[in-house]
């Protein structure tokens, strides 16, 4: 068990890793629990708990990328709670660590801030930065977030974007879905079936 405190918030206690959970990567003798499989959609407060414990395991790995996905993550499930302040704070701790991470990190960082932007009522905003999103993940070539993105883009509560354009990215999700040979965005999509009807 781990408990962090960051920023002055609460502590969070729970189990950062366990036998059966899937590792996303290694990183200086460090195995990283895959942390997207842990999200509790339904329940962001539990979510971050989670969250918070893996902070202890990446702050003692000194991964960066790590690190700054994580807190990107963390300040989505304040976004999802309504509460602003916390999940401007933790993008802004997340992008601190942009710099030296790979450019995944940015990828997910530019997404929560889209969600960020669209939550307060900024559309052209969340639609600037889910595009700068998609053409990073798109240079990189990182299948799962490709689609991701471009499902978002398709998302009229994010972006706003006419229905002709909502219609080409969720049909690019598609096509990506249906031709990506990453297993990894395989797996993703088989998951996450329903955003593609």
């Amino acid at each position: 068990m781990l408990a962090v405190v960051l920023g002055g918030q609460s502590v969070f206690t729970a189990q950062a890793a366990q036998e059966d959970v899937p590792y996303c990567h290694r990183y200086a003798d460090f195995n990283f629990p895959d942390y997207m499989a842990m999200w509790n959609y339904d329940d962001p407060a539990l979510t971050a708990t989670t969250f918070f414990a893996m902070l202890n395991m990446a702050a003692s790995s000194m991964d960066k990328t790590f690190m700054s996905e994580l807190l990107s993550q963390i300040s989505r499930t304040y976004l999802m709670q309504g509460d602003m302040h916390n999940a401007q704070y933790y993008l802004e701790q997340a992008q601190m660590f942009l710099d030296h991470a790979e450019p995944r990190a940015e990828v997910y960082f530019q997404r929560e801030t889209a969600r960020w932007h669209a939550t307060q009522g900024d559309h052209a905003q969340a639609t600037e930065w889910m595009l700068k999103a998609w053409q990073l993940a798109k240079q990189e070539q990182y299948a799962q977030l490709m689609i991701e993105t471009a499902l978002d883009l398709g998302d009229g509560d994010i972006t706003r974007l006419s229905d002709v354009e909502q219609q080409a990215w969720h049909l690019r999700a598609k096509q990506i879905a249906e031709n990506t040979q990453d297993q990894r965005a395989q797996m993703w999509v088989m998951q996450h079936a329903a955003r593609f009807h």
